[in-house]
């Protein structure tokens, strides 16, 4: 091999070297979130992104301090929280039930919305009240009278926003039939949930926050329809109970709240804190007054502090 030929290897190697140095940097440093979600296939994808939601790294303190305030203040009822971005969860009695009640009427507005996306109602079609769906139990339509026209989309809107019982028998009336026993919200969401004689339903916080998650992640409706749906909680007008513990009135708080007699009283819902989302539900045995409202707002107060005390 003469002299000028080795010279040529030697530069062509070099050249090869650095190509491959910078080729390398570039799939390493510019393609390092699609390479871990390869390595990784079973881990959520948002554990890769470049700039993901606010995390917690310990919930510990909170775990404890919620236990303690149940304790403290003998409180006979269930709590479920979830940090939406990491997944991570705090139960306090999370899978004992109780009557849901008002509760209820949200799956009753998703399975609306899922008749609608699969062809079988119109949203915007027009429904007459009848005498026998009139409730002054919950909400106003009532007072409208028999004969009073609105769209199913305003019926939800009512119902959601004014847990109102009228809105209720024309949203159940439209949708009587429609949908096959799997497209559910109860059957599609695997809720457990225990049918009562009188075909009320009892079931647990961590259960009922399926129902949010799943608004929260658009897996049972579709996203525009799932926007539609929360935007409709975050304008509840019992903001009495979880939404008065966010001393900040610019946070959304998309809630339902359901009321058993004076026995069982809950509210759960979702709070859109700065990137840190997050699900609480609560349960409570006691009466609708003052005293047991005041435990949801403390409740949820305590968490509040903690997820913005300890923002990253």
């Amino acid at each position: 091999m003469n002299k000028k030929h080795t010279v040529v290897l030697v530069i062509v190697g070099i050249c090869l070297v650095i190509v491959g140095v910078v080729v390398g940097k570039f799939f390493v440093g510019d393609t390092k979130s699609t390479a871990s979600n390869t390595d990784y296939p079973l881990l959520a994808k948002r554990l890769f992104v470049d700039n993901p939601n606010d995390t917690r790294i310990n919930f510990s303190p909170l775990r404890k301090q919620l236990n303690q305030y149940f304790t403290d203040n003998n409180l006979k009822g269930s709590l479920y929280f979830e940090y939406l971005p990491t997944g991570t969860s705090i139960r306090v009695n999370g899978d004992e039930r109780y009557r849901a009640a008002s509760l209820m009427k949200l799956p009753v507005a998703m399975e609306l919305y899922k008749a609608s996306e699969l062809g079988k109602v119109d949203l915007d079609s027009t429904v007459t009240l009848k005498k026998e769906w009139l409730n002054d139990g919950y909400g106003t339509l009532y007072s409208k009278g028999e004969g009073y026209q609105l769209s199913l989309r305003d019926a939800a809107r009512i119902l959601l926003e004014e847990s109102d019982n009228t809105a209720l028998r024309a949203i159940l009336d439209a949708t009587d039939g429609k949908l096959e026993t799997t497209d559910l919200a109860l059957g599609s969401l695997d809720i457990e949930f225990t049918l009562n004689k009188d075909t009320s339903i009892d079931l647990g916080t961590r259960s009922y926050s399926s129902f949010f998650k799943c608004l929260y992640f658009a897996c049972y409706n579709n996203k525009a329809d799932s926007q539609e749906i929360l935007n409709y909680l975050s304008n509840s007008t019992f903001n009495n109970r979880l939404q008065a513990g966010i001393p900040d009135d610019s946070v959304t708080v998309a809630h339902k709240i359901g009321v058993f007699n004076t026995q069982v009283q809950s509210d759960c819902g979702i709070v859109y804190y700065d990137n840190g989302n997050y699900l609480v539900c609560v349960m409570l045995m006691g009466e609708d007054n003052e005293t047991t409202n005041n435990q949801f707002k403390n409740i949820s107060n305590v968490i509040y502090r903690f997820v913005s005390d300890n923002k990253q």
